[in-house]
């Protein structure tokens, strides 16, 4: 039996994982959605707040009514929660979502940036969407996004080459630390997830307020492909470009008073 439609004001999401992409939230979405507490969209992206159709006139109850057809497969769990990554990247986008659901909570997985940009890379190039190697994608990436004009397109260059401008978590997580207080936004690896599955789980369970008991078995869900942009040099250097946002990675961390210092940065 389906669940009822949501009162106006009791919003259908109550969370999000939000970012980072190619950090692993495919697999953590499908863990989610195992738990008897939690049902995730599906799709697992909606992409509603990041549509060309998104307007700030949208009502909680008319996002809700969009959001009807992700949910139509849950049935008596607690919670609801969908997984777009790209919600992040957009910086008005936090406000949005806080006129939706100011009590909402965002579970964002932080990858190695460097790894996260050459993922990202070999994805486009598989997908045809880029023809370029990526040293030299990483020298265009500021002309395309200046150049790309609406950033919401559906291929738009924010979406499909912002391989660096994705690795800039600071900034990121910034505007969302500006809608949202700290105590509901979880940061996590992505490498915790794969290699403290458990654990990790666990501490999402708790943070989401559902039984942390619940044991989820772990599997490899999306293997991704780092293609052949692995060389040392463009690495090396990408690298090297991170160091400043290193910094203010830390300095962020510090003034929202983690729970634990990340290593996520670059």
């Amino acid at each position: 039996m389906k669940e009822r439609k949501p009162a106006a004001d009791n919003p259908a999401v109550s969370f999000m994982i939000a970012g980072m992409q190619k950090s692993g939230t495919t697999a953590l979405a499908s863990f989610l959605d195992q738990h008897p507490a939690l049902c995730m969209a599906k799709p697992k992206e909606p992409h509603l707040f990041d549509s060309p159709e998104y307007s700030c006139a949208w009502t909680q109850e008319l996002v809700d009514q969009r959001y009807a057809r992700y949910f139509d497969h849950c049935d008596g769990q607690v919670l609801k929660g969908e997984a777009t990554p790209i919600y992040t990247l957009f910086p008005d986008i936090p406000a949005a979502l806080r006129k939706y659901n100011p009590a909402l909570k965002f579970i964002i997985l932080l990858r190695d940036p460097v790894e996260r940009a050459m993922s990202h890379h070999a994805m486009e190039f598989q997908r045809g969407n880029e023809q370029r190697p990526l040293w030299l994608a990483l020298l265009l990436e500021t002309h395309r996004l200046r150049h790309s004009g609406n950033p919401r397109a559906p291929n738009s260059a924010m979406r499909r080459h912002s391989y660096r401008t994705r690795g800039l978590y600071s900034r990121q997580l910034q505007n969302l630390y500006r809608s949202f207080g700290a105590k509901q936004i979880l940061l996590l690896r992505s490498e915790d997830l794969k290699n403290s599955h458990h654990t990790s789980l666990s501490k999402i369970f708790r943070f989401l307020g559902v039984d942390h008991r619940i044991q989820i078995p772990p599997a490899i869900v999306f293997s991704g492909n780092r293609g052949p942009a692995t060389a040392g040099l463009v690495s090396g250097l990408l690298r090297l470009s991170y160091f400043a946002e290193r910094i203010r990675f830390q300095r962020l961390q510090r003034h929202h008073n983690a729970d634990e210092a990340l290593s996520c940065a670059p």
